[in-house]
């Protein structure tokens, strides 16, 4: 059976090796290919990683769809909520709803829309790829010396939010209240991160983070479509 190719633009070096070190292995079981890659921040000196506006993504996204133009690629993104550009197609919407989950679902819809491509298939997480590690502090933990008061008391603050409702804001969004509690995180992020993460185990991610479950159920079912289609082929 032809594996499908998938694409997956993420904003940083972290989100990067979470989709290497933990989507590839997973997807490749259903037939799917995993190509990561950060987006095109600056075309002259070739910087990547960072979404610093829509237009960049956008035809840096373009550009990728027409150099891969086969009916077997497919593409995808693992971008933050948090500090989303207001620039973002349904971004006036979205901003109107108090859920987030809401909020999310109106920018992927726009961001699909925009781009009007079969073939894209938008993720915008929330709110952040740190809220990841929240499924279980213990794995952050493990790789940072001396880090059990601070991540104790992080626990304590966030008790009784799921990590998807671990908000936005410019001190409380996942990322900050872990590096308001433990400094150095914010120099050890790509080191720890995603492997704190593949740690945790995508089951557990899964469970604990619905729109990322969401995510990943799709991703699966291109994979599985693809077999159905080539089976009556």
């Amino acid at each position: 059976m032809a594996w499908l190719r998938l694409y997956i633009t993420v904003e940083g070096y972290s989100e990067r090796k979470f989709a290497d070190e933990v989507l590839r292995p997973y997807l490749a079981e259903f037939s799917i290919d995993v190509k990561s890659r950060m987006v095109l921040t600056n075309r002259k000196l070739g910087k990547r990683g960072g979404v610093l506006d829509f237009v960049k993504i956008q035809g840096d996204l373009n550009r990728l769809m027409r150099e891969d133009a086969h009916s077997e690629a497919r593409f995808t993104t693992m971008v933050d909520l948090y500090a989303l550009p207001p620039e973002f197609p349904g971004w006036a919407a979205a901003r109107k709803k108090a859920a987030p989950k809401e909020r999310v679902s109106i920018l992927e819809t726009a961001f699909q829309a925009e781009l009007a491509d079969p073939r894209f298939l938008p993720y915008i997480q929330l709110h952040e790829f740190e809220a990841l590690l929240y499924c279980d502090l213990s794995q952050l933990q493990r790789r940072i010396a001396n880090s059990e008061r601070a991540l104790e008391a992080l626990s304590n603050e966030v008790a009784g939010l799921e990590p998807e409702d671990i908000n936005e804001g410019a001190t409380t969004a996942p990322s900050k209240r872990i590096i308001r509690h433990l400094p150095i995180y914010d120099k050890l992020k790509v080191r720890v991160g995603a492997p704190s993460a593949a740690a945790i185990g995508l089951s557990k991610l899964r469970a604990k983070c619905p729109h990322f479950n969401e995510w990943v159920g799709k991703l699966e079912k291109l994979g599985l479509g693809n077999a159905v289609k080539m089976s009556k082929s």
